[in-house]
């Protein structure tokens, strides 16, 4: 059985079990809550989460500035966040050895006692073990979402509601409202340090990059590993390379994780034109270092999406099964393609996805968007002129712009 699936099952049923179990002994006696010495923040699932939090860390660090903030976070989460000054101590947590080992959750359970957190923030909306963690570090303050059917609000002394369609940058911002946080910028952002930058210009140079040629960055795939619904079919991407090169000269770079690094193989194959495969070269402070010297991204919704659009560089995103208002990269200038079908969008927590996938693993609502339509929103850079050193931001002329895809037909499923 692949991890992630095991994974699912023990969280929805063991999990819920125990949500059920211990918010029964849990006083529902109101408590004044004095000034938290000691924060402790949660963030176990992938990297755009991580990436939308941040204007809500930061206005957590603002409003208390002499706390000691620490994060439990999968390893990627924390590469990410190295270099981020509103964390003081950072908690590797691999969720799947946990799962497997009593013994070592146990063992990280009693860790995180002995540091006496006396607050304690979970950012996640959908996983039950998160909450478990939460409840378990020994916190007298607990926050946390509650969402429909999820049952892991039980836990928590203080309760955010999650709101489908709201976008998440939001709703983690309710819970830096919740804590009396001022909101102040609630821009995204990325940490590079000199070594990263310094790597992203040798990276061009040893390709030959021309300046004077657009350079556009291509992220085939969109969620995690074996699930690949939120991806444009291939050939699709394919035709559209060779159309950005024939055209406009484009200079392509297909990234991804190490993980995906074939379906970037498999689509340069294919191209007429020759691109870059970066996919497996990059760790994912470089891959924003090369995003931010790119003209613009394209890609679906996964995490890189939104580490692009914290990187200030333009986003044409690709949408089928998931909210643009929920999900859309943060911030002005970019670009969404969404389909325009009854049953898009399907997801909200991120797994509840409204059929199964084709033969291809995507979506037949992916198979809506055409070629033409994502040139189109290609153009509106080519053509207009926004290119590298013309970072998004405030009094940019570009706005946020959608085309929505309105093929009626979707393909059959098989």
């Amino acid at each position: 059985m692949h991890p992630n699936i095991l994974q699912k099952i023990l969280d929805r049923y063991i999990g819920s079990f125990l949500c059920f179990l211990l918010g029964g002994f849990q006083s529902r006696v109101a408590v004044q809550h004095r000034y938290p010495q000691r924060i402790l923040l949660i963030q176990l699932s992938a990297i755009g989460d991580t990436v939308l939090a941040v204007p809500t860390i930061r206005a957590i660090r603002n409003r208390f500035p002499n706390a000691h903030v620490a994060m439990i976070a999968s390893s990627i989460n924390l590469r990410y966040l190295e270099g981020c000054p509103y964390v003081d101590q950072h908690i590797p947590c691999r969720l799947e050895e946990l799962l497997k080992s009593p013994q070592k959750l146990i063992a990280f359970i009693g860790a995180l006692r002995h540091q006496k957190f006396d607050c304690v923030i979970d950012f996640e909306h959908w996983a039950r073990f998160s909450a478990l963690i939460a409840y378990g570090s020994g916190a007298s303050r607990r926050i946390g979402f509650r969402a429909t059917g999820q049952h892991r609000h039980y836990l928590f002394t203080d309760v955010v509601d999650h709101v489908a369609g709201q976008h998440e940058v939001v709703n983690f911002l309710k819970i830096a409202r919740l804590l009396g946080c001022p909101i102040g910028k609630i821009d995204l952002e990325v940490w590079l340090n000199r070594e990263e930058w310094d790597w992203a210009k040798e990276f061009f140079n040893g390709l030959g990059i021309n300046p004077n040629k657009p350079v556009i960055a291509i992220h085939p795939e969109a969620g995690r590993r074996g699930e690949p619904r939120r991806r444009l079919p291939q050939d699709r991407f394919v035709a559209l390379i060779d159309a950005l090169v024939e055209r406009y000269s484009a200079q392509i770079i297909l990234t991804g994780a190490p993980s995906e690094l074939e379906v970037s193989q498999q689509i340069a194959a294919q191209t007429r034109a020759p691109c870059v495969v970066a996919a497996g070269k990059t760790d994912i402070n470089q891959l924003a270092a090369l995003f931010a010297n790119t003209d613009f991204v394209i890609c679906g919704n996964c995490g890189p999406m939104h580490l692009a659009a914290a990187a200030g560089t333009p986003v044409v995103a690709l949408h089928g099964p998931t909210n643009p208002s929920q999900w859309a990269p943060w911030g002005s200038g970019h670009t969404i393609v969404h389909v325009d079908v009854p049953c898009s969008p399907c997801l909200n927590l991120g797994f509840e996805y409204g059929c199964s996938a084709l033969s291809d693993g995507t979506s037949p609502c992916m198979h809506t968007i055409q070629v033409h339509e994502v040139l189109k929103a290609c153009e509106r850079y080519l053509i207009n002129g926004q290119r590298r050193g013309e970072r998004l931001g405030a009094g940019s002329v570009f706005e946020t712009e959608m085309i929505r895809c309105k093929q009626t037909t979707l393909p059959v499923l098989r």
